[in-house]
């Protein structure tokens, strides 16, 4: 038979030991790769397989680290994210994509709409703290691409368009006589003295949220509290890669850079939660809320926001503050309660630009 010959004999060889290559790569040293998520063989797998079975395999297979490298090498080497909510800039910088955050930077969606409500809103707020005293200040972490937009390919730039929701927002809520801090021109400006966004992440680095901290502190007329970046931030170095690369499949130890927070940066000692404040959160809710007594004078902060001051912000607050607490936004839903019961000196609202529109029915305008 043909298949005997000698030098096809050699190719089966071959064929065989390529099959068996990931079975191998079950027991061999691999490259850092993005975590699994589902890590044990699901019970009575055999019932339904194609359901219980399929996400094992696809995220335990051998060689799993190596491939899905050299995957992300051939997607950058011809610019191509697939379906991954990831743009692909000049110099490395990656944005994300998801919840029409590029189509909003570009102009090219426009929520009327949502954005009036977000401006209904915030002039509630502004009534009915300012009914106590209470300070309302806004301000909006602006999309990586809409400071960096020098990065973004030249399609993207050629659709361009004006309004954009940030222009909206940045307009009509001074003419509400809402406290509104414009971030962009302060990040823009901020880029001559090093990053302000992370290359491989959808986040801001530890320099923009202090400086963005530092434009709250300023519009909430404390500019006392602000935080010298000399004294809080490190050298830039580098650190492990972001977010955006784990989309598409790449995990380094050292694949982006960023400054070191230190000092008032740092989480602070001494903390007492403040219990019976702050809504509960949900089972595996990454936006779990908190509320602190800091133990030392200043006034009482109230967040509202997301990631960009979850994690980055704390420690700011906790040096600055004799109470702060965090709480999301919810896109305008957000519990109002617990501002209530907070009772705060200041309450900084600050979504994300791709969160700025409100969706579903605001909270805020429930408000008595």
């Amino acid at each position: 038979m043909p298949l005997l010959f000698a030098y096809r004999r050699w190719w089966c060889a071959v064929f065989f030991a390529v099959l068996l290559l990931p079975t191998i790569g079950l027991f061999t040293p691999d490259l850092p790769a993005p975590l699994r998520t589902v890590r044990a063989v699901p019970p009575l797998w055999w019932a339904r397989a194609t359901e219980r079975l399929d996400p094992y395999i696809n995220d335990n297979y051998g060689l799993r680290g190596l491939i899905m490298a050299a995957n992300a090498s051939f997607d950058r080497m011809v610019q191509s994210t697939g379906k991954r909510p990831v743009l692909i800039g000049s110099d490395g910088q990656l944005f994300y994509t998801g919840e029409g955050a590029l189509d909003q930077t570009l102009g090219r969606v426009f929520r009327r709409g949502q954005m009036e409500a977000l401006t209904r809103v915030a002039a509630r707020m502004r009534d009915v703290l300012g009914k106590d005293g209470v300070k309302l200040v806004v301000l909006s972490p602006p999309n990586a691409q809409t400071v960096l937009s020098d990065h973004l390919p030249d399609w993207a730039l050629s659709e361009r368009r004006t309004p954009t929701e940030y222009d909206f927002a940045a307009e009509t809520l001074p003419e509400q006589g809402v406290t509104f801090v414009d971030l962009r021109p302060v990040m823009t400006a901020a880029l001559a003295g090093g990053p302000v966004y992370r290359k491989t992440d959808t986040h801001w680095n530890s320099r923009g949220a202090l400086l963005a901290f530092n434009a709250a502190m300023d519009a909430a007329g404390l500019p006392d509290l602000r935080v010298d970046p000399a004294q809080a931030l490190g050298p830039l170095q580098k650190v492990p890669t972001g977010d955006l690369s784990r989309f598409l499949g790449e995990s380094k130890a050292s694949g982006d850079v960023d400054f070191p927070p230190r000092g008032a940066m740092l989480p602070q000692p001494g903390l007492k939660p403040i219990l019976g404040v702050m809504p509960p959160s949900p089972p595996n809710d990454p936006f779990e809320s908190y509320a602190y007594d800091t133990g030392h004078a200043g006034p009482r902060i109230l967040v509202i926001g997301d990631s960009f001051t979850q994690h980055f912000w704390p420690g700011l607050l906790a040096s600055r503050t004799s109470a702060f607490a965090w709480t999301h936004h919810r896109n305008c839903r957000f519990s109002w309660s617990a501002v209530e019961r907070f009772k705060p000196d200041i309450v900084i609202y600050v979504p994300v630009e791709r969160s700025l529109p409100c969706t579903g029915t605001p909270a805020g305008l429930a408000m008595d």
